[in-house]
């Protein structure tokens, strides 16, 4: 496998995974039908503008409350803390891979997410030399321009990155710059792909098996 000077990272997925209990419990709260708030907060157009900075993380959790409030009743309100304080939970495997990698390589996190993402990252201990946020790019993946904005700021070619995502399509746009980019299948398949890269990595340690995410 060519070698590579820097290693560019999904977030969703790979270091941290969904499973909207918050949300969830602001629904059993507040009496909504199940799948409400990700009907009004992920499915609509505000998301979108809050992915690529045109709306804070702020103003379009305000947006999703006000539609809730308006179409529910404003006791809504009260209910949605829950749903805000469910910021995901990490995956301690790959935290702990990653930790490794990073004496070795450089690595950024390149992810479709509003401007809270280094606030999220902090509150996980998740650490990365370089942080992409759609929102602070002006731009989300699949664009090219995503990937080589990343590239660009990490001083890196995209030929000599690789790139890691569990969402296919994913992948393809960022072969489609040039990144050597795989489909991430879990932890153990990720390592092994670091390793043949000739970066040397000790068995990470999991704090217990992880439920499947929901997609974002």
């Amino acid at each position: 496998m060519p070698s590579i000077d820097g290693l560019l990272l999904d977030m969703n997925g790979l270091f941290r995974h969904w499973h909207d209990s918050g949300a969830r419990t602001s629904e059993q709260r507040a009496g909504l039908p199940t799948g409400t708030v990700a009907r009004y907060a992920y499915d609509h157009p505000s998301y979108r503008l809050a992915r690529v900075g045109v709306l804070t993380d702020q103003q379009w959790a305000s947006d999703v409350t006000e539609r809730l409030a308006t179409d529910y009743g404003p006791a809504v309100r009260n209910h949605l803390g829950p749903w805000r304080a469910d910021r995901g939970e990490a995956d301690r495997t790959m935290i702990g891979l990653l930790r490794q990698i990073r004496d070795h390589l450089p690595v950024g996190v390149l992810s479709n997410c509003t401007d809270a993402l280094r606030e999220d990252l902090d509150h996980h201990a998740i650490e990365f030399d370089f942080v992409f946020a759609s929102a602070d790019l002006g731009v989300d993946k699949p664009s090219p321009l995503a990937y080589r904005a990343a590239a660009d700021h990490m001083g890196i070619p995209a030929t000599a990155l690789a790139y890691f995502d569990d969402e296919p399509t994913f992948v393809l746009a960022a072969r489609s710059v040039g990144m050597q980019a795989h489909r991430f299948n879990g932890a153990a398949d990720f390592a092994k792909h670091i390793r043949r890269f000739g970066v040397p990595l000790l068995p990470a340690t999991a704090t217990g098996p992880v439920p499947p995410s929901v997609s974002r």
